[in-house]
């Protein structure tokens, strides 16, 4: 039983609870002026209740037996009702966790919640004069006893440590890389109907109709879908040109490509309604569908992101001299962002086989194209970066058809880049549930008219091309209706993901070396730089694996620090190549050549100039293999030097890493010395999974001993670069040195210090740091970075969370101040790590 007896008795309640909210003046003056209507469908009870305050007089009624024009629509339960009156229930949670499914204007249903509360107490009044005083009962909460002499238990229990309490970092093991099985995908070209063209956009309408209904029902666990209902004739026209090699990339509005480029439709529809069964097993969504076995490589719900991974996918198509092309789906809002011109250009540079498709259906999201692009002609846009681009009438699919294979065939003989740009309509709105009040009913019904479905079938009766009859399009329409209803059922009964499916696929297996082991001593060494060792590293990944390639600003000349000098005169300019200053591009184009095949080293000059491709690192290095279910891997290496020290002032000189460790997807390492250098470049290298690579600028001309022969270094694995007793330090990069410094002033007074050089930031090793705790009780963190929320944060926080009971007295943190990196030498210096300070503050924390 629910909360409520039955129906019949909740209806009374909040009837007469709405009869008390509409006869309190305070309440109805306040939402005065919010024109809408509200239903609350309580889907336990299956009876709506409709809240309409669309006239002078609010009023509310049940059930009515004609149809109701709504604003919002509010699906819960009534016990979620319940709860929310009497304010017992989390309301953003409630959305989250689905409780309640808000669809409509809902920010102005949010508007409300502030007026309805002086109708908060109502409902207890109602409830007690109705006779059910038995709802406000709570149970109620022990009270915890008062513990005594907590410090004193403390010091004298026996020292534990729970390192169950850390989230263990989601990586797998293998001994190899799963790849891609080769000549398992066909290369013909496809023999296409002019039925073919026209089934396939039967059913992408289909598919998206149900869709439709499905979302308005609460069916599918989303706030936001996005259909292409009367866009069929694009994704039927392009796709059915495509071979199984051929990539695509395209947007949040990609069901249509993404079905006719041959993609399940069982599975896709299971992945709509977040079932394991599906494409993703329920980590994408309607977003973020992929299918990799067919050239798929993901809808991406950034908007301008596919661009900078079709271009990454058509490197990886010359550079394997290939005569796939690589196709980008993207919309006429799209080319207002950075990423587009960016990819453009490098698209055009490079010469790739790049296809752009851009899809005018005259609106960015809610703006009209007039308002959002300068040049409302968008293929002159694309004409100005010397790329091939033309218009076409996107409604005409045999136009599609047939232009756009043309050019295809062009692009498969020459591999130059193309574009095309197709004018259409979009019948539903931006997302599905908008009020759609930036287009006016007229103006859709006109463009209804040019329906490409229809004018196809038209045009195939008229002419009878083929052997086509209404009856064959009858038959047609019902196969396709079926198969529907069967993807349908077939995505209701799939399971939902299993809880342990949570963080699994967060990174591809690596192989378990890369992780494991130690950091032997250098018995037989080289003395040479950090730079050095960095280069040595590069040539002898580059040397093993001819996947390797490496690009970035000026890198043929070795960067702004020398650091790659020398290494195109062994490789060339096929594999060290000069990129323009374009850093989404670096980032979003090597995440492209990584999905399909390629293991690029990106190099960005600054690490301060990370923050210019924040969207490709973490919206898509290092989150596309969770969201698509573990369909890809992304091998990819960022180097990028950080810090400060060589009077750069603030927009060179930050501590960069801070903003990277702790995003699932990335692995960030950060070596201190040469020796490190080397060994974990080389092992990020070889890591099937995303690496930030972080060298601080004052380090590259540090030397040091590296062992003569092959060797690689653990990554997620901490390294004591001094031993001790009395106190532990754990620091990296730059404060490595800083630490070394002051433990030999502290060693002259008798403190013997313990140092910790973390090396990779994420995943971190707290086990290391936990033992050195155990046998000294004093932890002190070193960064150059600010104090507020940073790596020794973490550190603390760990040790607080599995030691607490290790340690001696509370953890002392050095860091810099809270102010930018100055100009002036002298405040510069004030921000470093400085051993003289270090060791002045440690001396006073131990005695």
């Amino acid at each position: 039983m629910g909360i409520y007896n039955d129906k019949e008795e909740m209806k009374t309640i909040l009837s007469h609870l709405w009869e008390k909210i509409f006869n309190t003046p305070e309440i109805v003056n306040s939402v005065s002026g919010e024109k809408l209507v509200v239903r609350f469908r309580y889907s336990d009870l299956k009876t709506d209740l409709y809240i309409d305050l669309s006239k002078d007089t609010p009023t509310f009624y049940w059930d009515p037996d004609h149809d109701v024009k709504i604003d919002v629509d509010m699906i819960l339960s009534s016990e979620t009702s319940h709860k929310f009156w009497m304010q017992d229930l989390n309301v953003p949670l409630a959305i989250a966790s689905r409780k309640i499914i808000a669809k409509g204007s809902i920010q102005k249903a949010l508007k409300l919640i502030p007026a309805l509360k002086p109708a908060f107490p109502m409902y207890p009044e109602v409830l007690t004069q109705l006779g059910r005083e038995n709802l406000l009962i709570k149970k109620k909460k022990r009270k915890k006893k008062k513990k005594w002499g907590v410090t004193l238990f403390n010091r004298l229990k026996k020292k534990r440590v729970n390192l169950e309490s850390i989230p263990s970092f989601p990586m797998f093991y293998s001994e190899e890389l799963t790849k891609e099985k080769k000549g398992k995908k066909s290369r013909e070209k496809r023999t296409v109907t002019e039925l073919d063209i026209l089934k396939v956009m039967c059913t992408i309408r289909a598919f998206e109709t149900h869709c439709s209904q499905a979302f308005r029902k609460g069916d599918i666990p989303t706030e936001a879908i996005h259909l292409s209902i009367g866009q069929e004739a694009i994704a039927a026209g392009v796709c059915l040109n495509l071979r199984e090699t051929d990539y695509i990339n395209t947007t949040h509005r990609g069901h249509g490509h993404i079905i006719a480029k041959g993609a399940d439709l069982n599975r896709m529809m299971a992945e709509l309604y977040g079932k394991f069964d599906g494409l993703c097993e329920g980590k994408g969504g309607s977003m973020h569908v992929t299918d990799r076995s067919l050239g798929i490589l993901g809808a991406n719900g950034i908007v301008g992101a596919g661009y900078l991974l079709a271009m990454g996918a058509g490197f990886s198509i010359k550079y394997e001299k290939r005569n796939d092309i690589s196709v980008v789906f993207a919309g006429d809002g799209s080319v207002n962002q950075g990423m587009f011109h960016e990819a453009m250009n490098m698209i055009a540079l490079f010469d790739l086989p790049v296809l752009i498709i851009i899809e005018n259906n005259l609106y960015g999201e809610f703006t009209p194209v007039e308002r959002h692009s300068a040049q409302t002609e968008l293929f002159k846009r694309i004409q100005a970066y010397n790329i091939e681009s033309c218009r076409i009438n996107g409604n005409d699919a045999a136009a599609v058809f047939k232009e756009v294979g043309a050019i295809i065939q062009k692009m498969r003989e020459d591999g130059k880049p193309r574009a095309v740009e197709l004018m259409t309509y979009r019948w539903h709105g931006h997302m599905e549930g908008e009020p759609e009040l930036y287009r006016t009913t007229k103006e859709k019904e006109k463009y209804k008219k040019e329906d490409p479905i229809q004018q196809y079938k038209n045009e195939l009766l008229k002419n009878k091309i083929t052997v086509t009859s209404k009856e064959i399009l009858e038959k047609m329409d019902q196969e396709i209706e079926k198969t529907i209803a069967q993807s349908v059922a077939f995505a209701k009964k799939s399971p939902a993901p299993d809880i342990s499916e949570l963080c699994t696929k967060i990174y591809f297996p690596d192989n378990r070396s890369l992780f494991e082991g130690d950091f032997p001593e250098i018995t037989d060494g080289k003395e040479m730089s950090v730079a050095q060792a960095i280069n040595q590293a590069l040539a002898e990944e580059m040397e093993r694996d001819g996947n390797v390639f490496l690009w970035g600003e000026d890198v043929t000349l070795g960067g702004y620090f020398s650091v790659t000098e020398g290494l195109v005169d062994k490789f060339g300019t096929g594999r060290i190549i000069d990129t323009p200053i374009s850093e989404n591009g670096i980032i979003g184009g090597a995440i492209g050549a990584a999905m399909t095949g390629m293991r690029p080293v990106s190099e960005i000059l600054f690490g301060d100039f990370l923050t210019c491709c924040m969207d490709p690192i973490l919206n898509q290095a290092a989150k596309l293999r969770y969201m698509t279910g573990g369909q890809v891997s992304i091998p990819l290496t960022i180097r990028t030097p950080v810090g400060s020290g060589i009077g750069m002032s603030a927009q060179h000189s930050q501590s960069m890493e801070r903003f990277f460790f702790g995003i699932p997807g990335l692995i960030v390492a950060a070596p201190s010395d040469a020796y490190t250098a080397k060994g974990l470049l080389k092992s990020a290298i070889r890591s099937n999974n995303p690496v930030i690579f972080f060298e601080h600028k004052l380090l590259y001309a540090n030397s040091g001993l590296t062992p003569v022969g092959e060797y690689t270094l653990p990554l997620g694995k901490a390294r004591i670069v001094k031993k001790g007793d009395d106190l532990t330090i754990v620091t990296h990069l730059l404060g490595v040195s800083a630490a070394m410094d002051a433990a030999r002033l502290l060693s002259k007074i008798g403190i013997d210090v313990e140092i910790i050089d973390l090396l990779t930031l994420y995943p971190l090793d707290t086990k290391t740091v936990l033992d050195s705790i155990a046998k000294t009780g004093l932890l002190v963190t070193i960064e150059e970075g600010t104090f507020t929320g940073g790596i020794g944060s973490e550190v603390i926080a760990r040790i607080s969370t599995a030691g607490f009971n290790l340690l001696k007295r509370a953890p002392l943190r050095i860091a810099a101040p809270e102010c930018p990196v100055p100009y002036a030498k002298n405040l510069e210096n004030e921000m470093m790590p400085n051993p003289q300070k270090i060791a002045e503050l440690i001396e006073k924390m131990v005695i």
